[in-house]
């Protein structure tokens, strides 16, 4: 394709008795070398298609083109016809533009209107529709053809959609938001106009999308418009649209659609905006204040990675809370983008595979049980992400012992944005966060302390410190570049660390109790703790003897962690435990494991309703393994402490969930909030995640084998 840019370009080399360089280019259009490079792909490309030679390129010297008289003249004539509104497209392109143009359509699309419009021979055009051919049955869609009529496009709404979607988002340039040739299919439609509704959406979820969500959203939005005024609306199922229009996502997709409305006189449908609302809630942003209706599933869903993930590995990941709290993060989007078929991008993919390609692995294979629970394929991008996550976790792993790195967090206004920002890091990364300071505090600190890196939410460069420039939620890619600076800042420790403080720290760290809270901090902050402690106590009183006070201490600490995060022999006794209950269906089932926490004082009746309406809700998203039921609710629903409730069915009951039904096995989960329970949670998913549970629970006849089984004889 050649849009204005490329012709100017080309223009100025035909012109040019001397080679020009890139950066000169670059200079001249204000833009970046990477940019015109893709350009004069670009025009390497056109020339090829209108059988003249290709650009020469010589390093050091810069770019020309080598034509006879007659064949510079053609070209020059060639390129004052073109504007940024008229194109000589290259094949991919005009493969774009007929699927588009067939979806534009309700009639049939004649070849010769293709050719004059694309400036080719029927015969080219010809060649172009086996590939369009090719590409829609690859998406469930038939292009029929008629004699003397033309062909057109016939298969499901959101089939056609997501296929010319896909292919624009594979064409957006890197130095465009949406590429030249987008612009020109929707000349008629004011794109600036949906990227400032969206921009309003952004404001209202007080987040930011990433530029390929943006665009994503963009796209499927201007193609919607002009969907609906062809009458062409697209369909979702009514359970899903009511749990959708229950999200505050939904509210801003409604506000969405009443500006486009306005602006383009139509109508849009309600299915219409809950898919909107689908894109928002499966766009990679963090939310200020983080809402998820069933944040335990999330929980579920990720406990179980980390669980099969350690088993194909010699490490211990489920002591490491910042994985766990990083995934969550992540996964609560990439549930959504899988349900409805939402793709992500990850620039940083070939990067991650090339470097953690063993990781990358093993993630694939830990994730097939999620493919099977949505019954989707799960993207090598989503793959990639979350192999940093891992990737984050070994290196924390590895370097327990080894001092954090330490990080000034900036933001314009200080105390607030950057404030933020730290609490996000924190439940992510396992570093230092020094302080959290304004643009103008920065020297201040750096004359004070030892900086290692600094992450600011504005444009500062730093002489001898590494500045990272995020958004204030942290996107996919602000998580991924930390990831590999925090990656790399760990290699240079093993390159300079000191053998003999090394094995001092060793002997310290057993002081502490691998099931202690503080068993995950690293010794500098361990050490930090507990003399902060024995100063105020020094302070204040005659220590008798310090080494025995130290000790206590750190006893005392790890005592406190377990009254906060209570293991499961804490939760679960006989009076939880209840054998062969008989019930007719799966909402009986649910409130009979309801009634023991009732009878425990663990909830309360609207508890056991709240239950019921998540799975009416959600689905049967609750059998998260062949045989095994976990209902629960959100904290605010009832509840008045943490409890499981464990319940065997004389006869099994169908749930609705195809891959693991019938339930044997009835878990009632009551929560507190989003961490305390996660203790117990783990130890209860490594139980019932052994092959032989089922087989096992099948065979038991007294709550003291249950117990057994469950690891809670007394």
């Amino acid at each position: 394709m050649l849009n204005s840019r490329c012709s100017d370009i080309l223009k100025i080399i035909a012109n040019s008795s001397v080679p020009i360089t890139i950066k000169d280019i670059a200079l001249k259009f204000k833009i970046s070398s990477r940019s015109i490079r893709y350009d004069l792909d670009r025009i390497d490309e056109y020339l090829k298609e209108i059988n003249l030679n290709p650009l020469v390129r010589k390093p050091n010297e810069g770019i020309s083109i080598d034509l006879r008289q007659d064949e510079n003249k053609r070209l020059l004539n060639l390129m004052e016809s073109i504007n940024s509104y008229d194109y000589v497209m290259s094949q991919k392109e005009r493969i774009i533009y007929i699927i588009y143009k067939l979806l534009e359509k309700n009639s049939y699309l004649t070849i010769n209107s293709l050719a004059e419009n694309m400036f080719v021979s029927r015969g080219t055009i010809n060649n172009d529709l086996k590939e369009v051919r090719k590409l829609l049955e690859g998406n469930n869609i038939k292009l029929q053809s008629e004699k003397s009529k033309g062909i057109k496009a016939i298969g499901d709404e959101k089939d056609l959609r997501k296929v010319v979607s896909n292919l624009m988002l594979e064409n957006v340039a890197d130095s465009d938001l949406i590429g030249v040739n987008f612009k020109k299919l929707f000349k008629d439609m004011d794109i600036e106009f949906i990227g400032n509704v969206i921009k309003t959406a952004e404001d209202q979820l007080e987040s930011t999308l990433s530029d390929y969500s943006f665009n994503n959203l963009l796209i499927h939005i201007a193609i919607a418009i002009k969907r609906i005024e062809l009458a062409k609306d697209i369909v979702m199922d009514d359970n899903e649209l009511k749990n959708l229009s229950k999200t505050c996502e939904f509210s801003i997709a409604s506000a969405m659609a009443k500006m486009l409305e306005d602006r383009y006189d139509i109508k849009i449908p309600k299915s219409e905006i809950g898919y909107m609302t689908i894109h928002l809630l499966g766009s990679n942003v963090m939310l200020k204040e983080e809402k998820n209706d069933d944040l335990v599933y999330i929980q579920l869903i990720s406990a179980t990675l980390i669980s099969e993930f350690g088993k194909r590995t010699k490490y211990n990941f489920e002591a490491d809370e910042h994985l766990l709290e990083g995934l969550i993060q992540h996964i609560r989007p990439m549930v959504y983008r899988l349900k409805h078929g939402v793709s992500i991008n990850n620039p940083l993919l070939d990067e991650i595979i090339y470097k953690y390609k063993e990781v990358f692995t093993l993630v694939e294979e830990s994730l097939i049980f999620l493919e099977k629970d949505l019954n989707a394929e799960i993207s090598k991008e989503e793959i990639g992400y979350i192999t940093l996550h891992f990737m984050a976790s070994l290196e924390r792993i590895k370097n327990l012992n080894k001092i954090k790195p330490r990080v000034l967090v900036v933001c314009a206004t200080g105390a607030g944005t950057s404030k933020f920002v730290s609490t996000k890091l924190k439940s992510i990364f396992d570093i230092n966060i020094i302080d959290t300071v304004s643009s103008h505090d920065i020297e201040r600190i750096a004359k004070r302390e030892p900086i290692d890196l600094i992450i600011t939410t504005i444009p500062i460069s730093i002489i001898g410190i590494r500045c990272i420039l995020v958004s204030p939620f942290l996107t996919e890619k602000n998580i991924s570049e930390l990831s590999l600076f925090f990656s790399k800042y760990s290699q240079a420790l093993d390159d300079i660390e000191n053998k003999k403080e090394f094995e001092s720290e060793k002997s310290f760290s057993k002081c502490f109790n691998e099931d202690d809270e503080y068993y995950n901090m690293n010794l500098e902050a361990k050490r930090s703790v507990i003399k902060n402690i024995l100063n105020i106590v020094d302070k204040n009183c005659i220590i008798n003897n310090y080494s025995n006070l130290e000790k206590e201490i750190v006893t005392c600490l790890s005592s406190y962690k377990e009254i906060i995060q209570p293991s499961l022999s804490e939760i679960i006794n006989d009076k939880y435990i209840k054998l062969n209950e008989e019930a007719e269906n799966w909402k009986e089932a649910i409130v009979k494991g309801g009634q023991i926490l009732k009878r425990n004082s663990c909830i309360n009746d609207s508890y056991i309703d709240a239950m019921i309406n998540n799975v009416e809700k959600l689905g049967s998203y609750i059998v998260i393994l062949p045989g095994i039921a976990m209902p629960h609710a959100r904290p605010e629903d009832g509840v008045y402490k943490i409890g499981f409730s464990i319940m065997t069915l004389k006869y099994p009951i169908k749930f609705g969930n195809l891959e693991n039904d019938p339930v044997k096995v009835i878990i009632t989960m009551s929560v507190i909030d989003n961490k305390s329970h996660m203790k117990a949670l783990k130890e209860l998913m490594k139980i019932i995640e052994q092959d032989d549970f089922i087989d096992e629970m099948n065979r038991t006849n007294s709550v003291e084998e249950v117990l057994r089984i469950f690891n809670l004889s007394r």
